[in-house]
């Protein structure tokens, strides 16, 4: 059972991709979701027009707003002498976007090719450490689309790193694809949760392209097959307080006015949250 006080529910970048940065962030602080995720490359984006972080924070202080999430960084789990430029390009993107406005969090998954390394959880000590300096919680993503495949493997790299600032992003999507057993997500300990992603979406494939599948085909949560209240039940009877994180990325929804998707993305969830009592 989810404790009296409930998450707080922020929305990821890609919920709400389809607009500029304005219009979503006006959209999701509207709606009523409690903060705002980005990710760098839009960061990166919207530098390159001309925008200025005091631009972000004004936005984000018209409307009362706070970033909470900023993602992906990669590269980290390589030797420092070999960490490609895109992935020393987001890193530093994420502690410059932090440093200029303020966040909680930063998602990290692992390389997009190839096998895990064994660099990991090494090169994961040293995020978390990097990322302290900036004030952010480190929080890594297992997904089949990325050399980070499952819990297991994430787990274990976040115990053999032993940060306190270090722990998991937990995507029902990975999960239930992924077919992640209750009970290892049971005997997760409270601060080894970092942030909770919440979507829906059918639980038979749509393509053979996971990546693609999962940016295109999720749905608002209670829209699709998924055990949504299971997998609440289960992550938050740890005790974790971790914020939700809507990330529901919908080429369907992408048609909607952003406002429109903000709405139903934010009832969806709330809804979802009253059933756990």
């Amino acid at each position: 059972m989810i404790a009296a006080a409930q998450p707080e529910i922020i929305v990821a970048n890609g919920s709400l991709r389809a607009a500029g940065f304005a219009d979503r962030v006006a959209a999701a602080s509207g709606a009523g979701f409690d903060g705002f995720g980005m990710h760098v490359r839009d960061y990166a984006q919207l530098r390159s027009t001309g925008s200025t972080d005091a631009d972000l924070r004004s936005v984000l202080g018209d409307n009362g707003f706070d970033l909470i999430e900023i993602e992906t960084v990669l590269g980290w789990d390589d030797l420092p002498d070999r960490r490609n430029a895109d992935g020393l390009s987001r890193e530093h993107l994420a502690f410059q976007l932090a440093d200029a406005v303020g966040a909680r969090h930063v998602v990290a998954v692992g390389a997009l090719t190839g096998p895990q390394r064994d660099t990991a959880a090494e090169g994961f000590a040293g995020l978390c450490d990097r990322a302290a300096q900036h004030g952010l919680l480190v929080a890594l993503e297992p997904q089949a689309c990325s050399s980070i495949v499952d819990l297991r493997s994430a787990l274990d790299i976040v115990r053999t790193a032993g940060r306190a600032n270090g722990g998991l992003n937990l995507d029902i999507w990975h999960a239930t694809r992924g077919g992640w057993p209750q009970a290892e997500l049971a005997a997760l300990s409270p601060d080894e949760i970092v942030v909770v992603q919440l979507d829906d979406g059918p639980m038979q494939k749509i393509t053979e392209d996971y990546l693609e599948e999962c940016t295109h085909y999720r749905r608002a949560p209670g829209d699709g097959e998924f055990d949504i209240d299971g997998f609440l039940r289960v992550v938050y009877g740890t005790g974790t307080t971790a914020p939700i994180s809507v990330e529901v990325m919908s080429d369907e929804l992408d048609l909607l006015p952003v406002r429109t998707t903000a709405d139903r993305l934010l009832t969806a969830t709330r809804r979802a949250l009253s059933r756990m009592g």
